[in-house]
């Protein structure tokens, strides 16, 4: 199973190139191996359709003036491929009681491994509907509207989410946040890792959101882990491991064999030890741009599951720990005299979103720098009329004649002589002040 995924990352990735990149990775794969692979995203989720639970492909290439056929047997979603003797006659009739016969020279090859891997995977295969159904001989099944109608309902995740019985949507309502932070991943090759695979103990039961994801991210790597043993789920994009979400070991052989994660989901234990623990080891190797997304955050309030519902701020609580990396966001705003405490990740943090019961974290590259790291430290802590005496402000900071509110708010612009407004200078005003003083003083002599 690794070696497939691992192949289907090599070809996904060289489809984002020319004929020739696609091409060599093919070749380098060997071409029997790469039909399989080929095949079982054609036909995902398509048989049975018009009562038929087998479809049988000849597929020939042409390669260097010769021709090798292979004969590709789809059945639900296996996929077998068997080749053909050699033959150096281009024009031979199919060899093969198949239902489609395709007949291509390498660069129509790489134009649909390309369709199928490339960018536009899951609405660009309109042209290999065009293939299936000008090489069949009987087979009777419209390509075109299979794959429209097929890339239609993978677009809908709550649809998906419905049709796997994942509870991201109906029991949960996060299918409506996922579609507005995921959709510009939809035709990206990334990785996607989810933790809590669901069933339990129990036998060919779980992985529903797995399902969900593969089919939403037509060309991704899906991972999942689970303290139970999800094997029987796995196909040439999903892959699942064993063990506990917060065991830094287990967790750092995922990451080895996973390489750098585009998206983490976790939906696991709910402790918020767990949550924590989890976000710590895996943010980390979250690539640039990447999403990093906990589910069901009511338990941060649930003292069972290490919350609380009394002491909000607790950076002990899943919550409370996003919430303590609010100010980090902003920390070149900072006075230089500030007390607070730097973290890892103020500088990769760049957006934390708060739904109900849910959080989803941005990586990025937080140094804007911008006004708020370059306004001098006087202008933070007095206002902007420190720099400009006619700035605007709110009635509550216009210094008065009081001298609290004007050692509070003061200002640079000058007082004329014999004004009654305070909107003096601090040193003017603190001079003023003290005459002022004196003459009360002296008046009650």
């Amino acid at each position: 199973m690794d070696d497939k995924m691992a192949a289907v990352g090599e070809l996904t990735r060289a489809a984002n190139g020319d004929d020739e990149a696609i091409l060599r990775i093919a070749n380098r794969l060997q071409h029997q191996r790469v039909l399989e692979l080929l095949y079982a995203e054609l036909f995902l989720d398509v048989l049975p359709h018009d009562g038929r639970d087998k479809v049988v492909v000849q597929h020939d290439l042409e390669i260097a003036r010769h021709v090798v056929g292979y004969v590709v047997r789809a059945e639900r979603d296996e996929v077998t491929v068997e080749p053909l003797a050699w033959s150096q006659d281009l024009s031979r009739v199919a060899e093969t009681a198949a239902d489609v016969h395709i007949s291509q020279d390498l660069p129509a090859f790489a134009a649909m491994l390309r369709s199928v891997f490339g960018p536009a995977a899951g609405t660009g295969l309109a042209d290999v509907a065009r293939l299936l159904t000008a090489g069949g001989r009987g087979t009777a099944l419209p390509w075109a509207e299979i794959f429209a109608r097929r890339a239609e309902q993978n677009a809908d995740l709550a649809a998906l989410a419905l049709r796997f019985g994942s509870d991201k949507w109906g029991a949960r309502w996060y299918a409506r946040q996922y579609e507005t932070f995921f959709r510009r991943f939809r035709d990206q090759p990334i990785r996607i890792l989810e933790i809590g695979i669901g069933g339990f103990d129990e036998a060919h039961r779980g992985g529903a959101s797995l399902e969900m994801w593969k089919r939403y991210f037509p060309r991704a790597l899906v991972y999942g882990i689970d303290i139970e043993d999800k094997r029987f789920l796995e196909t040439q994009r999903l892959r699942t491991f064993r063990g506990n979400q917060a065991d830094p070991e287990f967790l750092a052989t995922v990451l080895q064999q996973t390489g750098e994660l585009d998206i983490v989901i976790d939906d696991g234990s709910h402790f918020c030890s767990d949550q924590i623990k989890s976000f710590e080891l895996l943010f980390p190797r979250l690539a640039t741009g990447g999403l990093y997304v906990i589910e069901d955050m009511e338990t941060s309030y649930w003292p069972g599951f290490g919350g609380s519902s009394s002491d909000f701020t607790s950076p002990t609580t899943g919550v409370g720990y996003l919430k303590d990396m609010v100010d980090g966001l902003n920390y070149e705003a900072m006075t230089s005299d500030t007390a607070y405490r730097r973290k890892p990740t103020d500088r990769s943090v760049v957006g934390i979103h708060f739904f109900h019961s849910m959080a989803i974290v941005e990586k990025g590259v937080n140094e804007d720098g911008g006004l708020g790291a370059m306004i001098p430290d006087e202008v933070k802590r007095q206002g902007p009329r420190l720099l400009m005496p006619d700035y605007p402000v709110p009635p509550e900071f216009e210094p008065t004649g009081d001298a609290t509110s004007a050692r509070s708010t003061p200002s640079t612009k000058p007082v004329a002589s014999g004004s009654k407004t305070g909107k003096r200078a601090a040193p003017v005003l603190e001079d003023q002040r003290g005459e002022k003083t004196e003459l009360v003083n002296d008046s009650h002599g």
